[in-house]
């Protein structure tokens, strides 16, 4: 009885220190919001009644305005964060299924992106444009205070940082859609400009933070040989 109560207490302690190490991966994947504090790093957004708080709203309010039933497609249809939202510009063969690696790579890169900025919204505690004039008629939702920065454009160019480091051919396209994406949230009536600009300086950040990491550059270098397979593309020299 002593023995198995013993053998008992080493499975519990075994299984207790893997959820442990579990919980933490899960927790931090290539980067931790303690080594990139967006909250530190971006000066305040404009107050309402300033003048670039007033030239942030009235761009919201334009691009209600102008929008088409295309562009309100659009910006639905971003509101998913998903690498493969830059599938129309990577090309055919950039899907889920050419791309098992690379798929679980860039929800990893996209979880952390997330965590880092978590912080940073809540110390602006920014009210989304919608909170602060009625007249703004948002297309999605959204928690109404956690507008700066924005999490899209964080992810956006976050993702097209690296996407272009595995792709440089398409470097251009890439980038140009990350700012597609990330206008898409001044169309749906979620964000501000300077909420965007925020979003891209964070995803900047947390990119620099992550390409310095040595278990992230080996997992980085084989989604880029994934990807660039995928696509029908050669092994990169410096790979």
């Amino acid at each position: 009885m002593k023995r198995r109560m013993v053998a008992l207490i080493g499975i519990l302690t075994v299984s207790a220190l893997l959820a442990g190490a579990c919980r933490s991966i899960a927790a931090d994947y290539y980067v931790t919001p303690a080594e990139v504090d967006c909250a530190k790093l971006l000066q305040p957004p404009p107050a309402p009644d300033s003048a670039a708080g007033k030239a942030d709203l009235k761009a919201v309010l334009d691009a209600q305005r102008d929008r088409t039933p295309g562009e309100a497609a659009a910006a639905r249809a971003d509101s998913h964060l998903s690498v493969f939202r830059f599938a129309n510009v990577m090309g055919p063969g950039f899907r889920p299924e050419n791309l098992p690696f690379a798929t679980q790579f860039f929800a990893r890169t996209a979880y952390d992106d997330d965590r880092a900025i978590e912080s940073a919204k809540q110390h602006f505690h920014r009210p989304r444009p919608f909170v602060v004039d009625h007249e703004v008629h948002p297309i999605l939702g959204g928690s109404p205070y956690e507008s700066y920065p924005s999490g899209h454009s964080t992810f956006a160019y976050a993702t097209a940082i690296l996407l272009a480091q595995m792709v440089p051919e398409k470097a251009e396209a890439i980038f140009e859609r990350a700012g597609q994406f990330a206008e898409n949230r001044v169309i749906a009536g979620v964000h501000y400009p300077s909420d965007l600009e925020a979003g891209k300086i964070c995803g900047s950040v947390i990119d620099n933070v992550m390409l310095h990491d040595p278990r992230f550059e080996a997992d980085f270098s084989r989604a880029t040989a994934e990807v660039r397979h995928a696509l029908g593309l050669p092994p990169l020299k410096h790979q």
